[in-house]
């Protein structure tokens, strides 16, 4: 239990948003906008497609997170 709660932490700390608006747009998302580093904030400050980018790889870091605890793919679908 120990590795899948390191695992789904580590996981859910990377800032995708700013990590996809840095290398993208060289927007600081944390100095612009709403200062929210999540899709939203991307889609207002570097265009839809970043935020698709973004919105998509938290959508796959909160299943990640689901699979690593042992839930399978039904209580990620659920």
């Amino acid at each position: 239990m120990i590795p899948a709660i390191l695992i789904g932490y580590l996981v859910g700390s990377l800032p995708i948003g700013y990590l996809v608006a840095q290398r993208a747009s060289g927007i600081d998302l944390r100095r612009v906008g709403s200062g929210n580093v999540g899709a939203t904030n991307v889609y207002r400050t570097a265009g839809l497609s970043r935020a698709l980018v973004v919105m998509l790889a938290d959508m796959a870091k909160g299943a990640a997170a689901v699979l690593a605890a042992g839930g399978g793919a039904s209580a990620v679908a659920a």
